[in-house]
């Protein structure tokens, strides 16, 4: 019985290590295409809708900015944003409309689009790292 035991628990931290580096293994930079061109322009739109009443889209695009987000992943900023913004009603937005004004952020920034939107789901393993670039330069 006592044998038994000590090999389950043996077999479940197995079990937890090799999860966790499947899941490192998933993990992504945002330098690699993390967001599309479409996503991009519906977070522009939501931006002028709902931030350009208080901020400029220069105020984000001089990579300064991003480098504040850097080591961290685009989970962390999403909720940092959502839970702030816009500051006369945190939350209003629905989840997906931040992400896709990240997306736009990520594009003033000068990080590549790629096919695919970013969604829910993925955020917490994208990562947020330089270099930060101007608008279009990828």
């Amino acid at each position: 019985m006592k044998k038994t035991m000590i090999s389950m628990v043996l077999l479940g931290g197995i079990f937890a290590i090799a999860l966790s580096l499947s899941a490192q293994d998933e993990a992504t930079s945002v330098q690699s295409g993390v967001y599309s061109q479409e996503q991009a322009q519906r977070g522009e739109q939501l931006f002028g809708e709902a931030c350009l009443v208080c901020h400029q889209p220069e105020e984000f695009a001089d990579g300064g900015y991003m480098d504040g987000w850097s080591g961290m992943n685009v989970n962390d900023m999403v909720e940092f944003i959502r839970s702030t913004m816009p500051e006369d009603n945190p939350g209003r937005l629905k989840r997906q409309e931040y992400i896709d004004i990240v997306a736009f952020l990520f594009r003033q920034n000068g990080l590549p689009a790629g096919e695919n939107e970013m969604v829910r789901k993925e955020l917490k393993n994208i990562h947020i790292e330089g270099p930060y670039g101007e608008p279009g330069e990828h």
